[in-house]
């Protein structure tokens, strides 16, 4: 079985602490860890876009340290519990080239245009795909510390000469339950927020306009030994192309995750069949309304899979205005039956095979790469295992990304990369 702390929406602002309208709050939250800890802890921790308030450097600043609270009452590290984050429209800085991605949203909002233009700008015009990404540039140097950056703005950050065989998704693989692999696919929804983005798609208002993801973002593998969860900030009413958005979900996605409205519900179209999705309530909701609708919330997932068939059970915890306390109205049971498992390939049992291996070593590379990339001796560590490897004409955090791509793969640099960070107490 997987547990999982599921977060979304909590919106961390830049301010001192005796303005933090939400300080009792967290204090409360991050002592329930406790009891999670002792319970049996966590495997993952997945938060579901709008870490930030603006996409300001201060705001994920705070919500680092904040996480690092949680890790600690957890009784855990970065080497014991992953941190996956998807963007949401709160991640967008939106001031950045603020008048070009006005020009270009027309394109990217007609069905007939949008695919074919963002492949060209991927393999050809690759400047326009560093427009279309910049605003939330801070929001993924805070996402590949937590290794959860998908391939494009990696290359971004990394500043490739090109975008090839780069993806628009964050995939990883949880586990392995009942011999099928289960893969997350972080999704990024917020590509085209804006001032002008739709609040409510049920009543838009003049001038709002809805939202578009890349088609070759959720282009995933279905096959009948891989179990596929999404999560993306925004549900597919917030897109242009809606109707056809959940179609292609259902049928690839057995459970999906979205934020955004603040409210939390369950939803399946078919008890025990189709696909299962959670709406997340949010940890700061701010003033939405009935308190009773719009509480603060913190889920612990259990997922587990017995005999084809996915258990999904949401444990829901909500503020009472002093302490968290499990809230059974937004918890819930889903279940749905699998694809029954065929006779396994050679290439198949191989994969298995190696997912088991990656689970067990990628901790320790988890780990090393959080120190890493959080690291006030960059360029001192770097030249200190390589002085070749650095870069002058290159920022030190594209220098940082090249470097650590190649040494992940070596278990020698790895090894000298982490003794190099004690050395520098980091």
């Amino acid at each position: 079985m997987l547990r999982i702390l599921l977060l979304s929406d909590i919106h961390f602002i830049h301010c001192e602490d005796d303005e933090n309208e939400y300080r009792s709050l967290e204090s409360a939250f991050v002592e329930a860890m406790d009891e999670v800890r002792d319970s049996g802890g966590l495997d993952q921790i997945l938060i579901c876009g709008d870490i930030a308030n603006a996409g300001q450097e201060s705001e994920y600043e705070k919500a680092e340290k904040f996480l690092q609270e949680v890790l600690e009452h957890l009784g855990c590290n970065e080497h014991q519990t992953q941190i996956y984050v998807a963007p949401g429209n709160h991640d967008v800085n939106r001031n950045t080239n603020k008048e070009t991605r006005l020009a270009l949203r027309p394109t990217l909002l007609d069905p007939s245009k949008s695919d074919n233009f963002i492949k060209n700008a991927k393999h050809v015009e690759c400047n326009t795909l560093k427009i279309i990404y910049s605003p939330l540039r801070e929001f993924y140097k805070f996402a590949n510390a937590h290794s959860s950056i998908d391939g494009i703005a990696e290359g971004i950050l990394s500043e490739a000469p090109n975008f090839n065989d780069k993806g628009f998704r964050k995939e990883v693989e949880l586990g392995i339950l009942d011999n099928y692999i289960v893969k997350l696919h972080c999704l990024n929804s917020a590509l085209l927020c804006d001032i002008e983005d739709v609040n409510d798609p049920r009543s838009m208002k003049v001038g709002e306009h809805k939202l578009y993801i890349p088609r070759f973002a959720y282009n995933v593998e279905t096959n009948s030994t891989v179990v596929n969860i999404s999560m993306m900030h925004h549900p597919h009413a917030w897109f242009v192309n809606d109707t056809e958005l959940r179609t292609e979900f259902d049928r690839k996605f057995k459970f999906q995750i979205y934020g955004h409205v603040h409210t939390q519900c369950i939803s399946q179209d078919e008890e025990g069949k189709s696909a299962i999705r959670l709406q997340v309530g949010s940890l700061h909701p701010g003033n939405e309304g009935d308190p009773a609708l719009y509480p603060p919330i913190y889920n612990i997932l259990e997922i587990d899979i017995v005999r084809s068939v996915l258990k999904v059970k949401v444990n829901c915890y909500s503020w009472d205005g002093e302490e968290f306390v499990k809230n059974n109205k937004f918890s819930y049971q889903r279940r749905v039956a699998l694809k029954k498992k065929k006779s396994r390939t050679t290439n198949q049992r191989k994969e298995v095979s190696k997912m088991k291996t990656a689970v067990e070593m990628s901790d320790e590379v988890y780990a090393i790469r959080y120190r890493f990339f959080n690291s006030e001796h960059i360029k001192e560590i770097i030249c200190e295992i390589n002085a070749k490897a650095y870069d002058d004409n290159k920022p030190e955090y594209a220098n940082a990304m090249a470097f650590f791509k190649t040494a992940s793969s070596k278990t020698d640099v790895i090894e000298k990369l982490g003794a190099a960070l004690t050395k520098y107490g980091e």
